[in-house]
């Protein structure tokens, strides 16, 4: 297996109608030896009134929950500067989110997706999402559906809460940090939340390509998924937890960071490799609840495993990264010094996405293995 070869496991993906078009870059030992961009962003369906648009090395796409790994570094990077206790109640520093049951919830709780708290009319409403006043109430108002410390994943709640706290702990809006302290020294200007109205025409359509019912945290994805994430509310807002549009040499320029223990190209080290590795490992298999599957979860980061996972058909248990919705896939592999995104427009649902991503990562590790 060659690296030329990972890259056409993308493109015969595209070519069987997968999805309508994405990108794939990977990065070995600090240098990039595959990039590929395939197949259309927008105007796939008649519909839309569009001539088709050609995927670019530099189209930005929606990777939805893929963003969780960004907000999870600058919350790190807080507690490695002694700015944020991670043990600490959310309540703490947050004084009202104590309401309904939640005062003992701790930042490490919805670190690792163990406070049980959801906000589904919230996430169900996209035009509420730039108001943070209405996403504060609704954080107030939610009252814990599990048992603190039960594995039940927070679509959107883990980025709304985190960046409450990351706000109240250090006086900046957390997207400020993540573009002033992580993007400006890693060199990745494309690694930011959202877009501006102007720049709406120019990215990826999100498409919605499954059958049958799709239910995270017991809400049905399906009926309103595709209308919903491309609603100009829903991508200019702050979203943090699933706010980043970006492309793929981005999301695999910031997995190779974490490759180097949190230490940028030019040298500027972000955070202590001893503070990275607690987010990056030690999480234990368990059921999630919110998706129904056995999830290896560290703090903000999705963890591999022995038997199959996103990451690869096998053995996969230190690599560590996010998967973003059905479409998105970042991640870094210590073993074979592998940085890897995989960027597409079209979701059909969890296992489609498991087969199509372990693919890839499995022919990436056969040919820096060879």
């Amino acid at each position: 297996m060659t690296f030329e070869r990972v890259g056409e496991v993308l493109r015969q993906q595209q070519a069987q109608g997968r999805f309508p078009g994405g990108q794939l870059v990977v990065r070995h030992r600090g240098r990039e030896v595959v990039s590929v961009a395939v197949g259309v962003a927008r105007g796939f369906r008649e519909s839309e009134g569009v001539a088709p648009v050609a995927v670019t090395a530099q189209t930005r796409f929606s990777v939805f929950s893929a963003s969780k790994a960004v907000v999870a570094l600058a919350v790190a990077m807080l507690e490695d500067r002694g700015v944020l206790d991670v043990s600490a109640p959310v309540a703490q520093y947050v004084p009202d989110f104590a309401a309904n049951g939640k005062g003992e919830l701790t930042v490490l709780d919805v670190l690792t997706h163990r406070a049980g708290v959801f906000t589904p009319e919230l996430d169900a409403n996209p035009r509420d999402w730039p108001h943070d006043d209405r996403v504060h109430a609704a954080l107030v108002a939610a009252t814990p559906r599990w048992p603190r410390g039960t594995l039940a994943y927070l679509p959107y709640e883990y980025g709304w809460i985190l960046a409450e706290v990351f706000r109240a702990a250090s006086g900046r809006r957390l997207d400020d940090f993540v573009r002033d302290e992580i993007a400006v020294p890693a060199q990745l200007p494309g690694l930011r939340f959202g877009a501006t109205l102007e720049e709406l025409p120019s990215l990826a359509r999100t498409y919605w390509l499954g059958t049958g019912s799709v239910m995270v945290a017991g809400r049905d994805l399906t009926p309103t998924f595709e209308h919903d994430n491309n609603l100009p509310e829903a991508l200019t807002a702050f979203v943090p937890a699933a706010g980043i549009i970006c492309d793929a040499t981005t999301l695999a320029g910031f997995y190779e960071v974490l490759l180097r223990g949190g230490v940028c190209a030019s040298g500027k080290r972000l955070l202590s490799e001893a503070t990275l590795q607690r987010y990056t490992t030690g999480a234990s298999l368990a059921f999630d609840r919110s998706n129904r599957l056995p999830l290896r979860m560290a703090r903000g980061f999705l963890l591999g495993t022995r038997t199959p996972s996103i990451y690869g058909w096998w053995g996969t248990q230190r690599c560590f990264g996010h998967a973003g919705a059905f479409s998105a896939l970042g991640w870094a592999d210590p073993d074979h010094e592998l940085a890897i995104a995989i960027v597409t427009n079209g979701n059909r649902g969890p296992y489609d996405s498991l087969f199509r991503c372990a693919a890839i990562g499995s022919a990436a590790r056969r040919a820096a293995a060879r």
